[in-house]
């Protein structure tokens, strides 16, 4: 959560408090998880991912990871098919044991990692310092999509264990900004029957889910409060401006035959003065989405709606969507043209409220189960 800058009146305050005082989804970015989503993660030449898991429990942890590159096919048009290229991987953890990687270089297995130290001779080159948790794979040069580890037993069995806790830092490599966000989690639930399809949420058992929800439910709404985008920064002043990005990825995925699946999400946009614009879009696989890129309701004048620096925006899968979806946003705060300072950046975890009937399913490889970590 971030702190507000800025008067943005007593109806916006009321939102706020209607907001923290809402009915919550089963999603979590405190609690350790059976699930970890980590929607943004980017390794793309500019900027770079480090993701940080730990296990919270006091022995052995297993985890299978899935990497989703949803990246454009074509290059050059950005609203090209995304790829949807996934690779999957294990990490193992010793109790208590948090580890960490570089999303463009991985993690190897080596003994002889540099150790981290201050004294007596400084050492900062030590990125794989640490027990090893297993090979990972490095990505990119032009990765940008999600990363989704689920707990496992020692035979690659889905386990409600809820062990793992994770954090992701973005950075810019040419200015150093940086911005941290919480990994997703989603809770199992003891009626996890270890086979290939996981079911999120869901009312009544069903032909894939004979047991019923096996997770906790995906969100049914997530709510951002946030300044209207390429609105004046308050602090920064005459000639700046504010961006605001979500980070968007199904919660319905199937890794068995990689299929990309897609979500129709609806925005409803109150800002300080209680006027409600509406707008939607279409994700598939993965999206890097600026809000001002899809709709003008969340921009400044003289493009966007009346005089207003504030807005609540208020997300939801449409009623005809089969899944339901995660999300992170990401402000960016540029400063006015000819300053030497660089664009700061923040990285935000959503509010949410409610929860989808479901369920949304992810599959993941049946081969993969008694194959081990």
């Amino acid at each position: 959560m971030r702190r507000q800058q800025g008067r943005v009146g007593l109806v916006a305050a009321s939102l706020m408090w209607l907001m923290a005082t809402g009915a919550n989804a089963d999603v979590t970015i405190e609690q350790s998880a059976s699930i970890l989503v980590f929607p943004k993660v980017i390794a793309d030449g500019t900027r770079d991912t480090i993701i940080q898991i730990t296990n919270t429990s006091n022995s052995m942890v297993h985890a299978h990871c899935f990497y989703v590159n949803g990246a454009p096919s074509d290059p050059e048009d950005p609203t090209s098919t995304p790829l949807w290229l996934e690779i999957d991987f294990d990490i193992w953890l010793t109790k208590q044991q948090p580890t960490h990687w570089v999303v463009s270089q991985g993690r190897t297995e080596e003994a002889d990692d540099e150790v981290c130290r201050l004294f007596p001779t400084p050492n900062y080159d030590c990125n794989g310092a640490g027990f090893d948790p297993g090979r990972v794979p490095p990505q990119g040069p032009d990765f940008t999509g999600e990363l989704k580890c689920i707990e496992v037993d020692a035979s690659g069995a889905p386990l409600p264990g809820n062990h793992l806790k994770g954090e992701a830092t973005i950075i810019t490599i040419e200015t150093g900004d940086v911005a941290k966000y919480n990994a997703i989690g989603v809770l199992g639930l003891e009626t996890n029957d270890s086979d290939p399809v996981l079911c999120l949420g869901g009312d009544e058992p069903t032909d894939e889910c004979p047991l019923g929800a096996e997770y906790n439910a995906c969100p049914d709404t997530w709510i951002l409060n946030h300044a209207v985008d390429e609105g004046e920064d308050i602090v920064l002043g005459e000639g700046s401006s504010v961006e605001t990005s979500i980070y968007v990825v199904p919660c319905e995925q199937n890794f068995e035959e990689q299929f990309p699946e897609s979500v129709v999400i609806q925005f409803a946009v109150t800002d300080e003065f209680e006027s409600t614009f509406s707008a939607s879009t279409t994700v598939t696989c993965w999206a890097e989405l600026q809000l001002s890129e899809i709709s003008n309701v969340f921009e400044a004048p003289p493009f966007g709606p009346l005089d207003r620096n504030f807005v609540q925006t208020r997300m939801r899968p449409s009623r005809g969507t089969d899944s339901g979806f995660m999300v992170v946003a990401c402000e960016t705060h540029n400063p006015p043209m000819g300053s030497i300072a660089a664009p700061a950046s923040a990285a935000m975890n959503l509010h949410v409220e409610g929860q989808r009937s479901g369920p949304d399913l992810i599959t993941i490889p049946a081969e993969q189960i008694g194959q081990g970590g």
